[in-house]
């Protein structure tokens, strides 16, 4: 039922997208990361808020709830100690988990092979998304990465990376298709989709591309994917009360993104702090999910 719902979703996906690419090209940079901000601090946060209450629906007993509460908070404070201590690595880090759940969250419900051959073609995949956005727009991405780390990404690094995730994910694709693991039509149409991305990527601005593809692309077929697991149907009661249910965390999220913003005067750019907040919490937002699916 999910599958079918989330078919039904690609349209919508397709439509915002080229929406926002027609905003990107009739109004300024303000305007675009204004919107970019709304949308990831809204609907991009709102995506992991309700981990714990997926923790709590897969618990056998009430230590273990417990036991999957406190590797939670000791993922996110290993991220948060990580930072500090070593910037730049945990960027990379950061980059390449995301690379991972990017990539499972887009092609799981497609094709299964083996457990290495699913985590290698979702690594790829994401890594793919991540080249296209930094070949991009590499000034804006070395402007975040200076703040962040003082550490910058050559231009060489990121066309390397491009070359060698796509020519990996085409080599994939081509193997799904001699296996018959998927169809021409499929792979056709995800060539499609890299196409209007790096379309987006190449005319908005790095925030808007960023949370194009974060929210339309991943957090909202995500959000889809845990109502279903934690209500058994997409309904606007279902919707309501996973809203509902995530409010709190949502809240305490945004509370924590303006402490930073407003309390570190070494950050002088806003989406550096909605970074450090999507450090902290994709890898334990990623072990959920992971257990979810599995």
């Amino acid at each position: 039922m999910n599958n079918i719902f989330l078919n039904k979703y690609q349209n919508i996906k397709i439509f915002f997208t080229v929406f926002l690419l027609w905003v990107s090209i009739q109004f300024g940079k303000t305007i675009e990361d204004s919107l970019a901000f709304v949308l990831v601090i809204s609907i991009g946060i709102m995506h992991g808020a309700n981990d714990l209450l997926i923790l709590s629906l897969k618990k056998i007993n009430n230590t273990n709830l417990k036991k999957n509460l406190f590797i939670y908070i000791s993922i996110v404070l290993s991220c948060v100690f990580l930072f500090l201590l070593y910037p730049f690595l945990s960027i990379l880090l950061f980059i390449f988990i995301s690379c991972y759940h990017f990539g499972e969250e887009h092609l799981s419900d497609k094709v299964s092979i083996n457990h290495f051959f699913d985590i290698s073609y979702f690594i790829v995949y994401g890594m793919l998304i991540f080249s296209m956005l930094f070949y991009a727009a590499l000034p804006e991405v070395n402007t975040i990465m200076k703040e962040l780390s003082a550490v910058e990404f050559s231009f060489n690094q990121i066309m390397y990376s491009l070359i060698f995730s796509f020519v990996f994910f085409l080599g994939m694709n081509l193997f799904l298709l001699w296996k018959k693991k998927i169809l021409l039509p499929e792979f056709l149409k995800e060539l499609f989709f890299l196409v209007l991305l790096s379309l987006v990527f190449n005319t908005s601005s790095l925030i808007l591309s960023f949370a194009i593809y974060f929210i339309f692309w991943h957090s909202i077929p995500s959000i889809i994917h845990q109502i279903f697991f934690i209500s058994g149907d997409f309904t606007k009661k279902t919707v309501f009360f996973y809203v509902k249910k995530a409010l709190f965390y949502w809240l305490l999220s945004i509370a924590g993104l303006l402490l930073l913003y407003f309390l570190i005067p070494q950050i002088n750019l806003f989406s550096t702090v909605i970074f450090v907040i999507l450090l902290s919490v994709t890898a334990p937002h990623i072990w959920v999910m992971y257990r979810m699916k599995n």
